[in-house]
This record gives C-alpha cells, sequence and structure tokens, in this order.
C-alpha cells in the first residue's frame, strides 16, 4: 500500500500557471545572499510562471489517476482516487478498493474502510498503516506548499550541470535545459526504514523548460542512507487557474549500475485522469462514515 500510494503523491511537484495572462506575478522568496544573478533570474522566472501576487493558498486538493507500477518484470494497473485537505485531512483508495485516511492528528482519527466495515487504526498494531496514511499526508501538504514556490524557504540556490546519475538516454535530453538547484527544509521524501532520522534539509534539482520543470530530483541532504526520486512531468494543463503535469514517470535508483543510477525503465506511471484543486471539502468528508 505505502509504495504504490507514496509515489503517487509525487504529484506535489506540480507548479500552477497565472489565471490572468496580464495579473502581476507572484513576488519571489528571497534568493539567498550566495545566489549568482543568473540563479536569481531563474529563480524569478519560475515564480512568475507560478501564479498570480495575492492568490489564495492552495489547502485542499482531489486527484485522480491511473497508475502502472512495475516490480521487476511484473507491473500492475489500478485506478486511484486521492483527497487532501489542510492541515490535517488525507483520504485516499487503495488499489484493493478499499480506502484509508485520517480526519485529525489523533490516532482515533485514522481508519481503513473495507466495504461497510472501518477499522480505526489506534494502538501499537496499527503503527505501520498509520504511518503509511502519514506518507501520504506529508507529501499532499507538499503538493500545497509547491502551489506557491514564491513562499518556499530558501538557504540555496544555484544554476548545475546536469546531474550525473541519470541514465544515457536522458543525460542526452536534460543537456538541453536548465538546470536549477534549491535546498530547503521545505519537501519531504517517503520515509527510509524505520528508526532513520528524518533529514532537516532537501536539495531539489529541477530541469526546466519555459520556465517549468520537466525533470525534478529531490534527494535529502547529508543522507547518503535515503534514496533520492526522479520524475518526469509531461503534458501540462490547466485545471482551476493552475497548471499541473497530466503524465507522471517516476524512477528510482538502479544500484545493479556501476556507477549507480536512475533506472531507464519508470517504476511507477501515473496518468491523471481528473483534478479539482478548489474542491469545497471540509473535515466532515475525511471521516469514514462519509460516502466519497
Amino acid at each position: 500500500m505505502r509504495r504504490a500510494a507514496a509515489l503517487l503523491a509525487l504529484l506535489l511537484l506540480g507548479f500552477p500557471t497565472p489565471a490572468q495572462e496580464a495579473a502581476p506575478a507572484a513576488a519571489p522568496a528571497a534568493a539567498p545572499a550566495a545566489a549568482s544573478p543568473d540563479a536569481r533570474a531563474a529563480w524569478e522566472r519560475l515564480c512568475a510562471a507560478s501564479g498570480v501576487a495575492g492568490r489564495e493558498p492552495l489547502t485542499a486538493f482531489h486527484l485522480r489517476a491511473e497508475v502502472r507500477n512495475r516490480s521487476g518484470v511484473q507491473s500492475n494497473d489500478a485506478d486511484i482516487d486521492y483527497r487532501y485537505l489542510a492541515p490535517d485531512c488525507i483520504r485516499f483508495a487503495l488499489p484493493s478498493k478499499n480506502e484509508t485516511g485520517r480526519f485529525g492528528p489523533a490516532q482515533e482519527q485514522y481508519w481503513v474502510k473495507e466495504g461497510k466495515k472501518v477499522t480505526v487504526l489506534s494502538g501499537r498494531e496499527w503503527k505501520e498503516s498509520r504511518q503509511s496514511v502519514d506518507d501520504m499526508l506529508a507529501l499532499a501538504r507538499n503538493y500545497a506548499a509547491l502551489a506557491n514556490p514564491a513562499r518556499l524557504t530558501l538557504l540555496a540556490l544555484e544554476l548545475v550541470p546536469v546531474p550525473t546519475d541519470l541514465w544515457t538516454g536522458l543525460a542526452r535530453e536534460a543537456g538541453k535545459l536548465t538546470w536549477l538547484a534549491l535546498e530547503s527544509p521545505d519537501f519531504a521524501l517517503v520515509r527510509g526504514e524505520p528508526g532513520a532520522a528524518r533529514p532537516e534539509v532537501y536539495r531539489v534539482e529541477l530541469g526546466l523548460r519555459d520556465d517549468l520543470p520537466v525533470i525534478a530530483i529531490v534527494r535529502a541532504k547529508d543522507k547518503p542512507g535515503v534514496d533520492p526520486l526522479l520524475v518526469e512531468f509531461s503534458r501540462y494543463e490547466e485545471r482551476d487557474g493552475y497548471r499541473i503535469p497530466m503524465v507522471l514517470l517516476v524512477h528510482v535508483l538502479d544500484r545493479k549500475e556501476m556507477p549507480v543510477r536512475f533506472a531507464a525503465t519508470a517504476s511507477q506511471e501515473v496518468y491523471v485522469t481528473a483534478a479539482a484543486l478548489r474542491p469545497g471539502f471540509t473535515v466532515e468528508d475525511f471521516k469514514p462514515e462519509k460516502s466519497p
């Protein structure tokens, strides 16, 4: 459950587009003093592409997607339904057609629903299930935060060369992109092994075309034991005044390659079929008794 659902949540890296072409752009977050003029200019263009100044934060969304997961030579397809309401509510359908989620931070507010049967996920025996829900919640919060990149806390910002751990075919295409790397605490990766320390700073490398990311690599800074993830984005479309990628290809490291690099075959393909970014949810919509 955790792998299929959590990788889908990398939709969080979508960026919005201006709702009105003539409206003023959002003011970019202050770039670090050490950032070069060219890096600052690239960041300002990214922020200008993200939306209009003064727009309301993204506090809820509802996504549906067709997902193909690969493990070795095997693959399976599933339809995913994914709902979020800030700050603590998440609800999503599993490939098994069951649902799970939470409507608050207390253990008693976590649940899984199988048909009409509801199980409350409180207690030590449900710790792993609650963590799976929290993975999705953390990534949903990132999606909402990145709906306005101008509000990110930037610790470092620089133009960088093409990353060296891309597979050969992508490396050729990546050379045509502008690569902007930033460091910020405002990100998350899917958790690592139980007990692993949570990284405090993330390094995100964005391959930009027309000021929007077509590749994003999220790395935990100074945490070599936490694997990075690479996502390819394509087919941007407008939804509720935002431009979001409707196709995402997720790649993990291939540790059988020497040197280690991202696998050329996507471990997950995500095809968004419906997206509502102003769904009008309330907390009641995230309780298991409420039909989705």
